[in-house]
């Protein structure tokens, strides 16, 4: 268990991975559509919003199978019953501060 000194949920290492394929997907769309900058800026702060959302609830004591490649991806898509969760109550706000900045620029973008 994570409390007990066991696996510990790499949340952090999640989080850096989401916000740089939230870097690259608004480089390549910008570079792709000509971008104006709020839209640019609309998009990024979606997705990173969306991204720390999604890291502010890390589960506790929930620890990935010992086997191959294929074994841990059924394991990732599998319901996880009965698994508690934290709450990063920094992060959960400012994913929503993100996503509020987002329609913010989506809508000087029209």
């Amino acid at each position: 268990m994570q409390f007990e000194g066991g696996y510990t949920y790499p949340s952090g290492r999640i989080l850096i991975l989401l916000s740089i394929g939230a870097i690259v997907v608004t480089v390549l769309v910008w570079c792709t559509k000509s971008l104006a900058l709020t839209n640019g800026a609309s998009l990024f702060l979606g997705l990173e919003g969306t991204a720390l959302l999604a890291s502010s609830y890390t589960p506790v004591g929930l620890k990935p199978p010992n086997g191959n490649f294929i074994q841990e991806l059924i394991w990732i898509l599998k319901q996880q019953k009965g698994t508690s969760v934290t709450f990063n109550q920094p992060m959960f706000y400012s994913g929503l501060l993100c996503l509020f900045l987002s329609y913010i620029a989506a809508a000087f973008s029209t």
